[in-house]
């Protein structure tokens, strides 16, 4: 039956009873298919060389339905880079073969589109491949997308190339899985850096601070920032801020963890920064003064913040809260992220005062 013919709408001889007179058979289900504008089917005679197309075929090719659409005409439609690899489907089908390929076409107005072509032989009296038929698909939307992600991935290559010394990814557990450019940085191998053997190539000094740093991020879910030296591959400690974030599955828990690690001055950054020390305490200007320990968590109380509803406020992570409310915390933040927090407990009612000859207090605003 001539493949075109798979679009009429036939009637039914003897329909069934409930007195329906016409009835839907795989041919109008193809239709239905078609109508998307996505999919078309081809038959052929394998001794003449002519393809015998559905309506839905002629509209992905760009052809008018009249025209005759013999083999060569197909072929030399190929997008002329991939001619070379899939311009032998017929052929193939000649030898009885199936054919199973994704490749480009130029239509007649010169656009280009992606196809995805599917054919199967049937073999004759004398067995010899003697029918085709098969179905072709615009898969160009599909391309774009892959397109577009990939643009997208290289632009985010790029940005990581110029900006961070490294990119890393971790299992939801914090072991990394992903450290090339750490490797490369450090001189660390694969096995090195597993579990936390990748600490090894952080300065003995900045060590417990970046575990309880890293530990505390991974046991809330929380984003991870901190600086620490790292000894790199040329036998030199310089300064880097590693930063990451969990990615989320859609129920919440982590799938994963990605980071960065950004090549920062070589200074120490961390000192009297953060939390409040006794030599500056007689200060008679405390608009800028950061907290102590013990007016971090005295001032929550107060307020009635939990601390997940105070990281919020002011932007921090659970975890900075978790190290600014411990006075031994060997991780020390940074000067603005403490005025963040200082800020918040601020704007919720509560004054922070600093006498010179008392210990730092907290009252209500």
């Amino acid at each position: 039956m001539p493949t075109r013919s798979l679009m009429r709408l036939q009637s039914d001889p003897a329909p069934p009873r409930g007195g329906a007179s016409r009835f839907f058979s795989s041919r109008n289900f193809l239709k239905i298919i078609e109508d998307t504008g996505e999919v078309g089917f081809w038959s052929a005679d394998l001794r003449t060389g002519m393809l015998d197309a559905t309506p839905g075929l002629y509209r992905i090719l760009g052809l008018e339905p009249a025209s005759e659409l013999p083999v060569g005409l197909f072929n030399d439609m190929i997008h002329p880079e991939d001619r070379a690899v899939h311009g032998d489907q017929f052929a193939m089908l000649n030898t009885g073969q199936s054919v199973n390929r994704e490749f480009r076409i130029i239509r007649p107005d010169r656009t280009q589109r992606w196809l995805q072509h599917r054919g199967e032989v049937a073999l004759g009296a004398d067995e010899r491949p003697s029918y085709a038929m098969g179905v072709v698909f615009d898969v160009t939307s599909r391309h774009d997308s892959m397109l577009a992600v990939m643009q997208r991935h290289d632009r985010l290559n790029a940005l990581v190339t110029v900006t961070a010394a490294a990119f890393w990814t971790t299992t939801p557990y914090g072991e990394l899985n992903e450290a090339g450019q750490w490797m490369a940085l450090t001189g660390q191998s694969f096995a090195q850096t597993r579990s936390l053997g990748w600490l090894d190539c952080v300065h003995p000094e900045d060590r417990p601070r970046t575990q309880a740093a890293w530990m505390t991020a991974v046991q809330h879910a929380s984003a991870y920032n901190t600086e620490y030296r790292i000894h790199c591959a040329d036998g030199i400690y310089r300064w880097f801020n590693a930063r990451g974030a969990p990615v989320l599955n859609r129920d919440g828990t982590v799938r994963e963890w990605v980071g960065i690690c950004l090549n920062v001055p070589g200074q120490a950054r961390y000192g009297n920064q953060g939390l409040a020390t006794p030599e500056v305490q007689g200060e008679t200007d405390s608009s800028d003064r950061p907290l102590t320990a013990a007016q971090v968590r005295a001032a929550r109380g107060m307020v009635g913040l939990s601390k997940e509803e105070l990281a919020k406020m002011a932007g921090v992570s659970i975890s900075t809260i978790v190290r600014l409310e411990d006075a031994n915390s060997p991780v020390r933040p940074r000067l603005d992220t403490v005025m963040a927090v200082r800020r918040a407990l601020e704007q919720a009612g509560v004054a922070f005062t600093f006498d010179a000859h008392a210990k730092p207090g907290v009252r209500e605003a």
